[in-house]
């Protein structure tokens, strides 16, 4: 589907899908990938929070930060590596295996909900 509206902005007559049809499911798409990265960095930073031993207060603004950092700087590299840093000076021993694994989960989990509430 996407490969095909993808041809067709590379002006490939073969395809015959119009522009408004491509660009909302482009626009779906892209909608979606944001859903399912918002809600996973939110889980995941409510986990290293808890992780942490923040308060509800505490935890609710480090959330706030950690989602924001994202999308100031969309990248999973630097999310990841924030995240160790904050248990580092915390005394917290977790691998970066581990917390790239609970994103890769979590984000797999997502995905899985939000197929099984599309049916």
């Amino acid at each position: 589907m996407l490969r095909g509206c993808l041809l067709w902005y590379k002006n490939m007559p073969m395809f015959s899908f119009d522009k408004s049809s491509c660009e909302s499911r482009l626009l779906d798409l892209l909608q979606s990938r944001f859903f399912i990265t918002a809600r996973r960095n939110k889980i995941i930073a409510k986990w290293a929070g808890g992780r942490l031993g923040y308060s509800e207060s505490t935890l609710n603004k480090y959330v706030r930060s950690v989602v924001l950092s994202y999308l100031v700087t969309p990248n999973d590299r630097k999310m990841v590596d924030r995240i160790l840093e904050d248990f580092r000076k915390a005394n917290i021993n977790i691998s970066e295996d581990v917390v790239s694994q609970k994103i890769k989960a979590i984000e797999e989990r997502i995905i899985a909900r939000r197929g099984n509430s599309a049916s």
